[in-house]
């Protein structure tokens, strides 16, 4: 994944490797040969990159050898509640989730919101509202506020860092708080963890451990 946003080093490797098969274990001396099939992605366009120098012209040949060419999110609106449906099943370990689970007020909004980051953009919001959802249906209110109500949240001009209470509904104990602001800065952050964390002030590790809390608690309700 992200094969564009490979350093020079590591293409130089990754080139290596395509062309011998071979691969040397972290401590080790002796390489040993891999018989694999390499499926690469990237959203930057590697011509460009050769031409400035950015991406070997020798290792987009070797990775180039058959191409699909895979659509934005935005322009593959039919494709979102099967997508969905995929995602909220890996979301709550299921094997596959009911139609229902998504009704159609739900729907219409993932297929308004624009995706710029795609199906990775989908997973995260997906994950956000399956914690926050019964665990049966998934409504619009259980959707980041950028998703569901994007155009109030840009027509108020509302901090986002005042905005907690408007969230959900309105907490009842610090834990509660605590909680919603956690989901309130990661829906900031479309999902990325890193960046919330760094926000939040907690470690990576913990912003986990009280995501995992919150299902837990959903699942057990």
């Amino acid at each position: 994944d992200e094969l564009g946003e490979l350093d020079k080093t590591m293409q130089v490797k990754l080139l290596r490797f395509l062309e011998s098969g071979e691969v040397r274990r972290v401590g080790e001396n002796e390489p040993f040969h891999v018989d694999v099939r390499i499926v690469c992605a990237t959203n930057r366009d590697l011509q460009e990159m050769v031409q400035d120098g950015t991406f070997r012209e020798d290792l987009m040949f070797r990775v180039n050898t058959f191409e699909i060419h895979l659509p934005p999110l935005r322009e593959r609106l039919d494709d979102i509640p099967g997508q969905a449906l995929h995602l909220i099943a890996r979301h709550l370990k299921r094997d596959h989730v009911p139609e229902s689970i998504l009704p159609p007020e739900t729907i219409a909004a993932l297929k308004a919101h624009q995706w710029s980051g795609n199906v990775r953009e989908l997973a995260n919001v997906l994950e956000h509202a399956v914690i926050l959802s019964d665990g049966n249906v998934i409504t619009p209110d259980d959707l980041p506020r950028s998703v569901s109500k994007p155009s109030k949240t840009a027509a108020t001009g509302t901090d986002d860092a005042v905005d907690v209470v408007a969230f959900s509904s309105v907490p009842q104990t610090l834990r509660e708080m605590e909680n919603q602001m956690i989901l309130r800065v990661l829906d900031k952050h479309e999902g990325d963890k890193p960046s919330a964390a760094k926000e939040l002030g907690i470690a990576l590790k913990t912003l986990y451990n009280r995501l995992s809390q919150l299902e837990g608690q959903r699942d057990a309700g």
